[in-house]
């Protein structure tokens, strides 16, 4: 069996997400494109399909994981100074007041403005 290239008009996939993301969202891709392609003579056996659920279900718990983990580390940021580079160029600094989730990521208040997690330079 061929499994063609998936790949995004845009260049970058339709979602906000982390790498996990990213993986469960290529592995969807890629049972759909199994499942569309087969032989209709010789189906995906039972057990190989139930193998590759059980697969999808071990990445989306592992993703819910990674974002519980990445909260609570925010968390315990709070009250703490930190410096953040925002992807505009711009420099933040002061102590983190908050931690909100928007999207599947985590973003600190920090002078009241949201600065995303993986903005974070340094931590004093």
């Amino acid at each position: 069996m061929t499994i063609g290239a998936i790949q995004s008009n845009t260049g970058a996939p339709a979602y906000g997400g982390s790498r996990t993301t990213m993986d469960t969202y290529q592995f969807l891709r890629l049972l759909i494109v199994e499942l569309t392609s087969q032989n209709p003579m010789d189906p995906v056996k039972d057990r190989d399909f139930l193998a590759q659920m059980a697969q999808l279900n071990t990445a989306q718990q592992m993703e819910r994981m990674g974002g519980m983990f990445t909260t609570f580390q925010a968390a315990g940021l709070i009250g703490r100074e930190v410096e953040a580079a925002l992807p505009s160029g711009m420099r933040v600094a002061g102590k983190v007041e908050g931690v909100q989730m928007s999207a599947g990521r985590v973003f600190l208040t920090i002078n009241g403005e949201a600065v995303p997690m993986e903005s974070l330079r340094a931590i004093r």
